[in-house]
């Protein structure tokens, strides 16, 4: 249905007008999925549900219309006039498929979720395929299990999984290890549960050591040279004065030097406080690296850590997307462009693209889409005969 309407400007000035007529009051263009990528087919089902009203209305006035859906182009029968059960099946289809569609543009979009978000996602995920799975409609739980087979591979075994990916939840200051802890005791085998959150601990543990040993390592340093610099400016001043500033530096160096060999025992204090604390209310403006940099002379050593693993991407959308669109910019005839060009173009690409555009249109204008998807098959058959008469 959709492709016929997209076929000629004919067409869909008649579905404009439908729509009108119908008073549907919606207003986003219809899309047109793309075979290879599956959130284009919930944009399609999403739109085309809401404009139910003005394809009925064309189906009684374009006789046409109607032949079309019911040949597939070769001859044989089409599947023919949409029924009420198959709107309905469409409206089931979109509200399921709306939940993966919301987790791919929060991980997809132009503002890079990181690491820290992960978790969120992952049991929203996790929940919502349960409650399909249980659904008195057939097609959407047998869909839903077929779905949470696949989930299960990656997802199931939690003692398999990079703990890195527990760690980034723990170091958010709305989960901490509490709400982990919460979570999997209500999720997973009790036994289990207790082994996945001392791994977790143990790890947090490994790395503070780790940083901390960096820290210690820089600042002993800093501390000699510090001390070269105080002993050579002693000469100068007088013996009295200088004893006295060696001695005041000789006991600050032994002191942090104590300190950071009981890495163990600063570690526990450190992060236990940090758990002592209790997690912060959730809300849509929270910024976990920002939450991070305040609260760094609180736990300067955590805040290192957290620094480094929040700010790891969840996907390799955005490096996949790089190549992608660099296919576009460089052809076969732009293949000479300098490498700062190519760097340009694609740069502000990203970012004329990442502006929000009217509330209406912006959840089906993603930035990792195909922008054909989105237009008449004459013109982008148009385009392609003027680029190639040009070339």
């Amino acid at each position: 249905m959709v492709k016929y309407v997209k076929g000629s400007p004919q067409r869909l000035a008649i579905f404009k007008s439908c729509a009108e007529r119908k008073t549907v009051g919606y207003h986003a263009s219809l899309v047109l999925d793309v075979p290879t990528r599956w959130n284009s087919t919930y944009m399609m089902l999403d739109v085309a549900e809401k404009y139910e009203s003005a394809f009925e209305l064309m189906l009684d006035e374009d006789f046409s219309f109607g032949n079309y859906l019911c040949e597939d182009g070769g001859g044989r029968r089409g599947l023919g006039v949409p029924l009420d059960e198959d709107w309905k099946n469409v409206r089931n289809f979109a509200k399921f498929l709306q939940v993966f569609y919301e987790v791919t543009i929060e991980i997809s979009g132009s503002s890079y979720s990181t690491s820290n978000n992960y978790f969120n996602i992952l049991q929203n995920v996790y929940n919502t395929l349960i409650e399909y799975c249980e659904n008195d409609d057939d097609l959407l739980s047998s869909m839903a299990i077929r779905i949470e087979i696949k989930y299960d591979k990656y997802w199931e075994d939690f003692e398999k999984i990079n703990p890195l990916l527990f760690v980034a939840a723990v170091l958010d200051p709305r989960y901490k290890v509490i709400i982990l802890e919460f979570w999997f005791k209500s999720n997973v085998v009790e036994e289990k549960a207790e082994r996945i959150i001392i791994k977790l601990k143990n790890t947090l543990e490994q790395l503070y050591n780790h940083y901390a040993k960096n820290v210690t390592n820089v600042g002993g340093s800093g501390d000699k040279s510090n001390e070269e610099q105080s002993c050579g400016n002693s000469a100068s001043v007088g013996a009295g004065t200088s004893t006295t500033s060696r001695s005041k530096k000789n006991v600050l160096t032994d002191f942090h030097s104590f300190r950071a060999s009981k890495n163990l025992a600063l570690c526990r204090i450190e992060i236990e406080r940090y758990f002592a604390e209790d997690v912060e209310s959730p809300c849509k403006t929270f910024d976990a690296l920002m939450w991070w940099k305040i609260n760094s002379s609180k736990f300067p050593v955590l805040a290192d850590v957290a620094r480094d693993v929040l700010a790891i991407p969840i996907t390799t959308v955005a490096s996949e997307s790089a190549f992608s669109t660099g296919g576009r910019v460089i052809d076969h005839f732009r293949s000479s462009l300098a490498p700062k060009t190519v760097e340009a173009l694609i740069c502000t690409q990203n970012w004329l693209r990442s502006s929000c555009v009217s509330e209406n249109d912006k959840l089906y204008l993603p930035t990792f889409e195909d922008e054909d998807s989105y237009k008449l098959d004459s013109e982008i058959m148009s385009n392609s005969i003027t680029f190639n008469n040009e070339a």
